[in-house]
């Protein structure tokens, strides 16, 4: 999901003077920051003391080369794993359902699933790839050269970028075939340069019926007990045969997860917050969830009354309602004040300690003024990010772009690219886009003052802004074509509605382009501060922030209380049927037709989901649960709705990480979709 940019990192400093100066703890002090370790700097001995457990090299080694990460080559959005040496690879259905839909073609692939009986039936996906970190430098001090001459934030900014530039064109230079990414840990503090390998030939194996992977819709997404089996297999290739991966793969246990063992998960956590200070969490609470969260509202009541209809609508709609809860579940964090309350005790010990050294004040002891002066200039200009738009209208899209094209302050070739996005504008607006155009500035009229610039170029209500809108330019091409080539002069004086918009709304953008840079920059440099303060003191004993770059997570299967009963620790088939017959196998408790078929052969003892207390978020999709042996005993696709403010807090007390049992896939493989050769594959038997 989009978030807004990264900030400071009070906590993880309150969590380093609070053991450096035996400052007062709460019980989860020691891991508020979480436990997202990073594999340069795995905690040994923190390991070693919580479970008498300290691995070596060669372990973080292959639980590093065997996890991956999953997407587009420039867009990753989930994690992977190896599960044989022949380029088998486990992630969550729903991590790959998107391009199944892109390649199903007149098959119906979501609703009936999909078996490669052999090798030769494995199918091309376009575009999907995975990366496997096989190395990591350390660049902090060559991004930082030539920083104590830049006059101001946004400069200093500039350079960091440039200079991390010219580092990821040396390394793609030196090392050809591979691909670089320049990560930033702790607000910038620590800048690592991560080289991986790209397999970019992956090809369909098995993906279960969307119904059994989603069984249970948005009612149950972000809960826990759940009977989801959200699996499926791709393969990596090498040419004509499937890659060699003999190496790097994690082994199938015969038994799956336990109740009450050690686990880990290796994957690529997205985003979290968690050095976000009070300020900045009073925004996100007050401000850019609220409009996050009213803007999905409305998406989702246009799109459902449609989604049947049209299948990409239908996966569309999913996304939708995952993000909404995700956040929705955050915002109810932020706004628990006893959890509020825990997390500002931090920030307070933390700045009380930086007041108690003359040094430390002198050097960090303003970082939480300037922050909240920033984040009191974020207040007011959120709204008018999210507003001074054109919104879901065409209409405004197509007088957006002509304005721009005559714009003398553009280059030749903004000009030029702007004249064709006019020339090329649709103001064809189907019944989906009809619904959300109004939507659009009902909510700006909610957010913004109403003495805002655009909303008093608009005038009137979202019925008549958009009925207006809907008669500017006509569609006629060359009614467009004839402002273009009359130049400003012609676009100055035109009447049409959706041009006098746009000419108050495209000087409002750059305006808000500009501002928006400087905050950025001036929170950033503040971050990087905070983050060499926490290196000082503390050094690197604390988790960062999530990145969407491979980490690995502790912890240990258990249920947990809640709403005056147990969760277990683990759900069967007898629940994921008995559920389904108590909702009358309806929507979204069906059960698709082959899993109902197979309901005599399904082992009704054998485990579908289980709850764990690793540290996940959104990204951590699709990476295996292995066991100290790095044996696989699960595959992670959720965390319960407990677990969503650990976005910006984490604790474990009832936070709990979900994952498909390795019982529920070798039942699917084997009972449901005839799949003995890749049960056998993961076991070990055979080739």
């Amino acid at each position: 999901m989009t978030r807004t940019p990264h900030s400071l990192p009070a906590i993880a400093l309150a969590l380093s003077f609070a053991t450096a100066q035996q400052i007062p703890q709460g019980t989860d002090d020691h891991l508020a920051m979480g436990k997202m370790w990073t594999f340069e700097n795995p905690p040994l001995a923190y390991l070693e003391k919580e479970y008498g457990f300290k691995p070596d090299q060669k372990w973080l080694d292959t639980l590093r080369l065997g996890a991956l990460r999953l997407g587009e080559r420039e867009n990753p959005w989930c994690s992977a794993s190896f599960v044989s040496p022949q380029g088998l690879i486990m992630t969550n259905h729903h991590c790959v359902r998107d391009k199944i839909a892109e390649i199903q073609g007149d098959r119906d692939l979501m609703t009936n699933g999909f078996a490669a009986k052999a090798l030769e039936d494995e199918l091309p996906i376009p575009g999907l790839t995975v990366h496997q970190l096989i190395g990591q430098e350390d660049i902090t001090a060559r991004v930082a050269e030539g920083l104590t001459d830049a006059p101001d934030a946004t400069a200093a900014a500039k350079l960091r970028e440039d200079n991390a530039r010219k580092i990821k064109e040396a390394a793609d230079a030196a090392n050809p075939g591979t691909m670089h990414q320049v990560v930033t840990l702790y607000q910038g503090a620590v800048t690592q340069l991560y080289r991986y390998r790209v397999y970019d030939d992956l090809r369909l194996v098995m993906a279960v019926n969307l119904q059994a992977a989603h069984f249970g819709g948005d009612p149950d997404n972000f809960t826990y007990p759940r009977w989801s089996i959200d699996f499926s297999f791709v393969r990596a290739w090498d040419g004509d045969k499937p890659a060699d991966t003999a190496a790097n793969w994690f082994r199938w246990r015969h038994e799956g997860a336990k109740d009450g063992e050690l686990v880990f998960v290796p994957g690529n956590p997205g985003n979290t917050n968690r050095l976000f200070t009070k300020a900045q969490l009073e925004f996100q609470r007050d401000v850019e969830y609220p409009i996050m969260l009213q803007q999905w509202e409305d998406e989702m009541a246009a799109v459902r009354p449609f989604a049947e209809m049209v299948p990409q609508l239908k996966t569309a709609l999913l996304g939708i309602e995952n993000s909404y809860k995700s956040v929705h579940g955050t915002l109810t964090g932020l706004r628990d004040g006893k959890l509020m309350a825990i997390k500002h005790g931090h920030e307070d010990r933390f700045r009380a300690a930086i007041a108690a050294n003359a040094d430390l004040q002198a050097r960090f002891g303003d970082i939480w003024d300037q922050i909240a002066e920033l984040t009191q200039r974020r207040r007011v200009l959120q709204p008018k990010i999210a507003f001074h738009a054109a919104g879901y209208s065409p209409h405004l899209e197509i007088a957006l772009a002509i304005v721009k094209a005559a714009d003398p302050n553009l280059d030749d070739g903004q000009r030029e690219a702007a004249r064709a996005a006019a020339m090329g504008g649709d103001v064809d607006i189907n019944p989906l886009v009809a619904k959300l155009i109004p939507t659009m500035f009902a909510r700006a009229a909610r957010w913004l003052p109403a003495d805002d610039p655009f909303l008093q170029a608009l005038g009137g209500d979202a019925k008549s802004i958009t009925r207006r809108l809907g008669r500017s330019l006509g569609g006629d091409k060359e009614e467009v074509r004839e402002l273009l080539d009359g130049g400003a002069e012609a676009i100055a004086s035109s009447k049409d509605y959706a041009l006098s918009v746009a000419r108050v709304l495209w000087p409002l953008q750059q305006a808000l382009e500009k501002e928006q840079k400087e905050i950025e920059a001036a929170l950033a440099a503040q971050g990087r501060r905070i983050g060499q303060a926490l290196h000082a003191v503390f050094g690197t004993k604390t988790s960062p922030d999530a990145t969407m770059t491979l980490r690995f997570s502790d912890g240990r299967v258990a249920g947990y209380g809640y709403n005056g009963t147990q969760a277990p620790w683990a759900t069967s088939f007898y629940g994921l049927y008995g559920r389904s017959f108590e909702f009358g196998n309806q929507y979204p408790f069906n059960l698709a037709d082959p899993w109902t078929a197979a309901k005599d052969k399904i082992d009704m003892a054998r485990k579908v989901c289980f709850a764990s207390t690793n540290d996940i978020v959104g990204g951590n999709s699709g990476s295996c649960v292995v066991d100290k042996e790095l044996q696989v005993v699960g595959l992670i696709f959720d965390g319960n709705i407990e677990s969503l403010a650990n976005d910006f807090y984490y604790t474990q007390e009832r936070a709990r990480a979900v994952s498909v049992h390795t019982d529920a896939i070798l039942e699917a493989l084997t009972k449901v979709h005839d799949l003995q050769r890749i049960a056998d594959e993961l076991l070990g038997k055979g080739k």
